[in-house]
């Protein structure tokens, strides 16, 4: 019998802990973005609507994308398509295709680092647009903006067109 009493309390106490307890749950979401040769890249975490994203370099890095383009995103296409369209070796072959990328920037906004992720409607095969995309977005070094200066790394994620 007190063993049935003390089984009883047991569950009770348990059901009073359940029921009164703080239920705090961590809701983490996690993504790997990698390049086109499928190496890491960078890591996008959202913990509770709080997101964080973490650049690989030798190790990973705390990132900031409170980074910009003088005059803005229209400044950064127009500049952009201006060294694409005025090279030596351009042939007007009209390619509407897109490349997703990254710059990595340091505190002093140099360029250390651009990452092709994705390429949409080309492919090397015939040109190596990724070299041409590098070297025009590495021509844009000296024309960014930081909107603060708590980071060590900076972040900036965007389409190239190749029209």
């Amino acid at each position: 019998m007190i063993f049935k009493y003390s089984i009883l309390v047991v569950i009770a106490l348990l059901q009073s802990f359940s029921l009164y307890s703080q239920k705090k749950t961590y809701k983490l979401k996690s993504e790997i973005f990698c390049d086109v040769d499928s190496f890491p890249v960078f890591r996008f975490d959202t913990l509770d609507n709080k997101e964080v994203i973490k650049y690989y370099l030798i190790k990973e890095e705390l990132v900031s994308v409170n980074i910009q383009f003088a005059g803005g995103y229209d400044a950064l296409t127009n500049f952009c398509d201006s060294l694409y369209y005025n090279r030596k070796d351009y042939n007007y072959d009209e390619l509407n295709a897109r490349a997703l990328f990254t710059i990595l920037f340091d505190q002093d906004l140099r360029i250390k680092e651009i990452k092709i992720l994705k390429r949409m409607a080309y492919n090397n095969l015939k040109y190596n647009y990724d070299g041409l995309i590098k070297k025009i977005l590495l021509s844009t070094e000296g024309q960014w903006i930081k909107n603060d200066n708590k980071s060590k790394w900076y972040f900036y994620f965007g389409y190239f067109d190749l029209r």
